[in-house]
């Protein structure tokens, strides 16, 4: 089965079946179902070729997607698209539009993520308007309508190659904007970027006849010097803007914007990184209020605070926005920005540009890494005593303090074993391609106890994760020898929480070690490692074919081990990603340092939930202080309804309330998140229960 994952409101129509598109997958014959005296046709009434049709007739017609380009076919009239209420008159018209579709386990960028192309003939008159993140196609009477499908699966995605050169790496960037829906103001939202083509390199550059014709032509160009650091830190804004990136031999970076007054040059490098971050995170942010998603959007701080009219702003051309944008002020901006959800601190060479396509499905913003070395006493690498029960005994690896910029999560794509960031080998991207193009039907969580006195943790964290109803089975082993260890991690699993000791041989079992890197094939793709010293493993699993990882990177004693394995079970479970559950998670313990993730942190191994927001609650002079902020860094762009009041809050924004006891304990109660209270770690709905105790 096939779904979308649409969000937004409830659109009602003639059909005896109302969709709702309120976040939940939908079947894609569900909008079959609108039809009245439906049947299948083999296409010939659409104009392009499609892989499924169907012919019916509606007063209504709900698309899961925005942004439609119509031509009036009769007269070979190209209208474009789209993006605001539009009437139609008679004629005979077709309607194409781009959604995501995602199967039965779950949604990914990739593989369980699939693109459809939807095409729809019908005569005018007739009219257009969107609903959310939903297009409505009304008539004023019963009319026929040809509804075709075009599904583009993982193995038809088209692959880039480029040289690894300055200039290859610009043909790449260059063209991977072609994954746009649309390049109207709606592409800042998740649900309108497609992922991009996946990039190889060789000698020669191929570049596949779709990927060439998917390019949009914005008449924005990026001319940027003969350098791959300054080629990499640019990629987001080209691919965002739909820029032609051109290696010059010049000083500084010149973005330009055809028929317009655009001609902004920025400042040389090292300066350069900040430039560019600083111009996508307003460009973005001000698309993201212009916009017509979600009514709740209202675009107050626009009229407001930066004198934008979102009616106009639509209508203008991408290079024409770009003038628009770049004249709004700064420092109005900048005062009301949300924060960036991922950053990533990347190594420069030009084989990097196969990376390229993955940071850029997640906007993460570009950065070259820099850091310093830490040593061990500002680590608080205490050493632990024999009366304190440990998972093991290993030495931790040299750290590194990097120098985190902009972002809520950070990523470290680059040599050394970095605290505060997620430390991601170029093979993480890969294996999540990789794990999301395989059945789906049989997914299973595992926990492993390797060490009979650690069964309180066990024990907790197995009941956590059939408490949450995960769409997966949950097994459960205990004392594996090395062989059922290795085969743990070589059966199809979605997620294995191993509770145990590892030393410099591998992970513990009772008749050896396992060491993780003897593995031929790994088909694991998350995990948690919760032993002693078990960063080499993680990494090693990453390398033989897992997407991501919690670890150790030193000795931990039972007990924090199991408070921080309990509490990561929990945000796991409820949606976060690998790397913002271990965040939250280790905020339980005093040596919170001594956890890190490897791989891919931004993956998780359910949907994000309806609210991925994390409260951050402190008493104040009359109640309590209410800090709420969303987290969702494979969404930016998305935007949420949180629990304090009624208004949409965008990815990375936070919002403030002030609250009495009783007040807080009700809105509290209503909901399951994380809260941070006095520094530590709770959860809603327990909390709500103690503010009533206490209070």
């Amino acid at each position: 089965m096939v779904t979308w994952g649409v969000t937004g409101e409830r659109v009602g129509r003639d059909s005896s079946e109302a969709l709702d598109w309120d976040g939940q997958t939908v079947d894609p014959t569900a909008l079959v179902r609108q039809l009245h005296s439906r049947e299948a046709t083999d296409g010939g009434g659409v104009p392009q070729h499609v892989d499924d049709c169907y012919r019916g007739t509606v007063t209504e017609l709900a698309l899961p997607a925005v942004d439609a380009t119509v031509t009036r076919i009769d007269t070979d009239t190209d209208i474009g698209t789209v993006d605001s209420p539009t009437t139609l008159q008679a004629g005979t018209y077709l309607l194409t539009m781009q959604a995501r579709a995602s199967g039965s386990g779950g949604e990914s960028p990739l593989g369980v993520v699939d693109d459809v192309r939807i095409h729809v003939r019908f005569d005018g008159p007739a009219s257009l308007h969107s609903a959310g993140v939903t297009t409505v196609l009304a008539f004023r009477e019963s009319t026929c309508v040809t509804v075709g499908f075009v599904w583009e699966t993982n193995a038809e995605r088209p692959h880039l190659q480029v040289p690894a050169t300055p200039a290859g790496l610009a043909t790449a960037i260059t063209h991977l904007s072609g994954a746009h829906h649309t390049m109207q103001p709606s592409r800042s939202h998740p649900e309108l970027r497609g992922h991009p083509p996946v990039v190889t390199t060789g000698e020669t550059t191929r570049v596949p006849e779709p990927v060439r014709a998917d390019r949009p032509e914005t008449g924005i160009a990026l001319r940027v010097p003969e350098c791959e650091a300054e080629l990499l830190v640019s990629a987001p804004l080209a691919y965002y803007l739909g820029a032609e990136v051109v290696v010059e031999s010049r000083d500084s970076t010149l973005l330009t914007a055809d028929g317009t007054s655009v001609r902004l040059s920025f400042d040389a490098w090292p300066s350069l990184q900040d430039g560019v971050a600083a111009l996508l995170r307003k460009v973005f942010y001000l698309d993201c209020q212009v916009r017509r998603i979600d009514p709740a959007e209202s675009g107050t701080r626009i009229s407001s605070a930066l004198s934008l009219d979102p009616d106009t702003v639509r209508s203008l051309s991408p290079a024409g926005r770009l003038e628009r944008y770049v004249d709004v002020s700064d420092e109005a901006v900048n005062s009301i920005l949300p924060e960036w959800p991922l950053s990533t601190y990347v190594s420069p060479a030009p084989e990097r540009v196969r990376c390229l396509p993955f940071l850029l499905d997640r906007l993460s913003l570009i950065y070259l890494p820099d850091s310093s070395r830490l040593d061990r006493g500002e680590l608080l690498d205490r050493t632990l005593s024999d009366s304190y029960l440990s998972r093991g005994s290993a030495e931790r690896p040299p750290v590194i303090e990097p120098n985190l910029r902009e972002g809520q999560l950070h990523a470290w794509l680059a040599p050394g074993t970095p605290i505060d960031a997620c430390k991601t080998p170029p093979e993480a991207y890969v294996n999540r391609y990789r794990s999301q193009t395989r059945d789906s039907d049989d997914q299973r969580v595992t926990v492993v106890l390797n060490d009979e006195e650690m069964a309180d943790e066990h024990t907790e964290v197995t009941e956590i994760y059939r408490a949450a109803d995960l769409p997966m089975d949950v097994q459960v082993s205990e004392l594996l020898s090395v062989e059922e260890l290795a085969g743990v991690f070589r059966q199809p699993t979605e997620f294995v929480h191993f509770i145990g000791h590892c030393d410099d041989g591998g992970l513990r079992c009772p008749d050896g070690n396992l060491a993780l890197a003897s593995l031929s094939e790994v088909r694991t793709q998350t995990f948690f490692l919760n032993a002693c010293g078990s960063y080499g493993e993680g990494l090693d699993l990453v390398g033989q074919g897992a997407v991501a990882g919690a670890v150790t990177l030193t000795d931990v004693l039972d007990k924090h081990a199991a408070l921080v394995g309990t509490a990561f079970a929990r945000l796991l479970s409820n949606g976060f990603s690998i790397q913002r559950a271990l965040e939250l998670a280790r905020r339980r313990i005093i040596m919170c340092k001594d956890y890190a993730v490897v791989g891919d942190g931004t993956y998780s191994i359910v949907p994000s939930p309806a609210e991925p927001a994390v409260v951050w609650l402190s008493e104040g002079e009359t109640g309590f202080d209410v800090q709420c902020t969303v987290v969702a860094p494979e969404r930016p762009g998305e935007s949420y309804r949180l629990p304090f009041d009624d208004s949409a809050a965008l990815n990375g924004e936070q919002t403030s309330h002030s609250l009495g006891a009783a007040e807080l304990a009700d809105a509290l109660g209503q909901t399951s998140m994380p809260v941070v209270y006095d520094g530590e770690l709770h959860w809603s709905d327990d909390l709500a229960a103690r503010l009533r105790t206490d209070f």
